[in-house]
């Protein structure tokens, strides 16, 4: 392996009780689930969706295969909490989503009513709600709109990072 690579490594991505096979690459991570028959796919698309994760950033994002085609290329992004341990991966929603299009098009923000009604129901904490906003901002400002950002192209989306393991083999479990 030439110096400044990464070494790329298995990891089970476990989420909510589904393990999925992963790679990890850094702080970067790939995980594929095949998407249950009956469920709508996008003609040509397959089942087999492949995510990512942004490990420091509380990020996940995947360009549904359940998108119709008008939307084919778009961008589904989750705000989740990220536990590692050892080759193991655990993700769990944190309810805020993101759905960003081609560059020129507004992105949309979805579901901060769920995020409100996870604290009131006490399923997250008062501090646990204050890092996804917090994650939120950030997303948007690193990856979608910086801080002086007014051109026609996103300044980082989809993310640079991803390219260490967009096109990674991911073996099964």
């Amino acid at each position: 392996m030439s110096a400044g690579r990464t070494l790329q490594e298995r990891v089970t991505v476990v989420r909510g009780e589904l393990p999925c096979p992963g790679v990890r690459v850094g702080r970067v991570a790939a995980y594929e689930f095949d998407i249950p028959e009956g469920r709508y796919v996008r003609p040509g698309a397959g089942r087999r969706q492949r995510a990512f994760l942004l490990l420091d950033e509380s990020v996940q994002l995947h360009q549904p295969v359940v998108f119709g085609p008008e939307r084919a290329g778009w961008w589904y992004i989750d705000l989740v909490g990220i536990r590692e341990s050892g080759d193991t991966v655990r993700v769990a929603d944190h309810y805020v989503d993101f759905v960003v299009g081609p560059p020129g098009l507004p992105y949309r923000v979805l579901d901060l009513h769920e995020l409100g009604e996870a604290l009131t129901s006490g399923r997250l904490t008062a501090r646990q709600v204050a890092d996804v906003l917090a994650a939120a901002q950030a997303f948007a400002d690193k990856h979608l709109q910086g801080e002086e950002h007014h051109g026609p192209h996103w300044p980082d989306f989809p993310p640079a990072a991803l390219s260490a393991v967009r096109e990674v083999e991911i073996p099964r479990l």
